[in-house]
């Protein structure tokens, strides 16, 4: 299995970011006492409210075990309520008649022959774990089917949903056109999107998401129609989101964002970038609105901002991706983006298979040889060779990574209905999240992310009279999942990198 790592790192190359990657403070020396960091808990201060579908996971359709029950518990022991079925770039050449992927120059060079899972086994699955479901449409190889290249992907995608919704009662409720569109050649000097389409700019895209959304809705006038929207404004001048929203207008329903750290280089994969880059969500997110608003203008109010794919890393899942860093860092840009507005996040993603690294390399920070953008391994039927030809295996199926149980966290304090409110007093290294769950009690997330030094927070709840005692989960170094205990309510020691989610009650 792969995302088709090397084609990402070429599209990140290509837009040439050039975030801070400044080091993270608040490290003291060795032996010192702990700072103590004062944390306000604003209960009256409402940021977001939860929807019942907020947190998602991504299913790649070549993996057998997103669909099984196993899998599903575990998901949905996460928080999980969404499950989107993503195949990166493969999705816009999936037949779904046939369960197929059609041959194409991109998709090829990765892997020219994957198996699908059939979408009816993933479709089933889901259902009986509660879940809702999003899919991607073929956008791409569709385009050149009919006679003289006559585009048939509206009534195939038309297809599908009558399928799925009337035939099959699954439900499907998220319906995007295509993925990662954006990628399609048009913003970037290489194509890492199949699109057959003549024309491939971003206004012949927004036209044909109409001609989508009409032939669908025809079927099922329930379903939502999404946009695939790029995670940064421009590529050397060349905009997309504004000319796709501008022609697509008010047949949009959601906006899907894929976000990952973008940096570029040695110093933008260090952990203390990863943690910084949080910091870009609340102006992404504004910039997003603010397209929609001025493209879109009072029907803008009706259409979600749905992250379909969040990681560390979109070039290398080697870096952080098995490590704890990459806990704190789900833990917080999940949390940080539904405060933010975003109606889901979905982590990318369930399984995804070892990628090798080079052993002893600064790529390989845990020792163990192999990256996953994974939640959960596959198993040590999972085996590659890295590069110095040794062989690495992934662990026992569904053993969890660090990432799932920062996904929990999130998970944990974006309950399906909270009101998810302001903190204050906080900053680098230490991270705070708050909400208040539908029955009152009150849960905070603080996190150490400073590698080097404990440090003690303080917390203040004014307008909220918790009790004396509050329930921990506590996860870091050493951690094998979130540990348990009772402690005081208004203080908390935080180990170096670390993270601990407090759930009060009223006195």
């Amino acid at each position: 299995m792969t995302k088709g790592a090397a084609l990402l790192a070429a599209t990140m190359t290509a837009v040439g970011v050039a975030w801070s990657t400044a080091p993270m403070a608040g490290a003291t020396a060795a032996g010192t006492p702990p700072t103590t960091t004062t944390i306000t808990v604003q209960t009256d201060h409402t940021l977001a409210t939860v929807r019942p579908d907020a947190l998602g996971a991504d299913d790649w359709q070549t993996d057998r075990e997103s669909s099984t029950p196993a899998t599903a518990r575990l998901l949905r022991a996460d928080g999980i309520r969404l499950r989107e079925l993503n195949t990166g770039p493969w999705d816009d050449t999936y037949r779904w008649r046939t369960n197929t992927f059609d041959h194409d120059p991109i998709t090829d060079t990765m892997d020219p022959s994957p198996k699908a899972v059939p979408w009816q086994s993933w479709a089933s699955g889901a259902k009986k774990a509660g879940a809702q479901m999003m899919v991607h449409v073929n956008y791409g190889s569709t385009a050149d089917d009919g006679p003289g290249g006559t585009d048939i992907g509206p009534q195939e995608a038309a297809a599908w949903v009558r399928q799925a919704n009337i035939v099959d009662h699954d439900h499907i409720t998220y319906w995007a056109i295509g993925e990662e569109v954006w990628g399609n050649g048009f913003m970037l000097p290489t194509a890492n999107e199949p699109d057959h389409h003549a024309l491939k700019t971003p206004a012949e895209y927004g036209r044909n998401v109409v001609r989508f959304a009409k032939a669908m809705k025809a079927v099922d006038p329930t379903i939502k129609i999404g946009v695939e929207l790029a995670p940064f404004s421009s590529v050397n001048g060349k905009d997309w989101n504004d000319p796709v929203l501008a022609a697509a207008g008010d047949a949009v329903d959601f906006a899907d964002i894929h976000w990952y750290n973008y940096g570029q280089g040695a110093a933008a994969n260090t952990d203390a970038a990863l943690f910084a880059s949080t910091g870009r969500i609340a102006p992404t997110m504004a910039a997003i609105r603010g397209q929609l608003t001025a493209n879109l203008g009072a029907h803008a109010r009706q259409v979600r901002t749905v992250i379909g794919e969040t990681n560390t890393n979109a070039q290398d899942p080697g870096v952080q991706s098995t490590t704890l860093p990459s806990a704190l860092y789900a833990a917080d840009d999940i949390s940080t983006w539904l405060e933010q507005g975003a109606s889901n996040v979905a982590w990318f993603d369930s399984h995804h298979g070892a990628y090798p690294d080079k052993a002893g390399s600064p790529d390989d920070p845990d020792g163990l040889g192999y990256g996953t953008w994974g939640m959960l391994s596959d198993g040590p039927q999972a085996c590659e060779k890295n590069t110095q030809g040794q062989e690495v295996c992934e662990p026992p199926l569904n053993t969890p990574y660090p990432s799932y149980y920062g996904v929990g966290m999130a998970g944990r304090l974006a309950a399906p209905g909270a009101r998810l409110v302001a903190t204050a007093g906080g900053g680098s290294p230490i991270v705070s999240h708050a909400a208040v769950q539908r029955d009152g009690k009150l849960v905070v997330l603080v996190e150490n992310q400073d590698p080097n030094a404990s440090h003690d927070v303080r917390l203040d709840y004014p307008g909220y009279h918790a009790g004396p005692v509050a329930v921990a989960y506590s996860y870091g170094a050493g951690s094998t999942s979130p540990a348990r205990s009772l402690v005081p309510a208004h203080s908390v020691q935080l180990p170096p990198y670390s993270m601990t989610e407090l759930v009060l009650s009223r006195s």
